[in-house]
């Protein structure tokens, strides 16, 4: 039985001699996440702030980036990125935003944490009438 999934297989896998991957050769080699462009990294960048792990960071990170994202230069766009697709767990990332835990100093000397903290702190504020 498995001599016949074998001779199967092998009739549908391209030969390695045509340059296609196969099977036997492995998985192909994970390539880093390059962006060519600036509007490329706001887009990409957008879309992971409004798709968190928990709703509370959705709504925090995706009006953040609404509005910050635009005016961001490119160091401040990769302060940004690291740190909300780095390796600090989305809860972690919400009480540092939110004052329950202190950041780490890697984190809380950014431009992006400052700028994005100033924003949450100006949410808590309440709205007069």
């Amino acid at each position: 039985m498995l001599r016949r999934v074998t001779v199967a297989l092998s009739r549908c896998m391209p030969s390695a001699s045509s340059g296609v991957r196969t099977l036997a050769s492995g998985p192909p080699p994970r390539v880093a996440q390059v962006d060519t462009d600036l509007a490329t990294k706001r887009a990409r960048l957008l879309y992971q702030s409004k798709k968190r792990g928990i709703l509370e960071n959705d709504i925090l990170l995706g009006q953040f980036a609404e509005s910050h994202l635009g005016l961001m230069d490119s160091t401040t766009l990769e302060e940004y990125d690291k740190m909300i697709n780095g390796d600090h767990m989305e809860w972690d990332l919400f009480y540092y935003l939110s004052g329950k835990k202190p950041a780490p100093p890697e984190v809380e000397s950014t431009h992006a944490f400052a700028l994005l903290k100033k924003f949450v702190d100006a949410k808590k504020e309440p709205i007069s009438r």
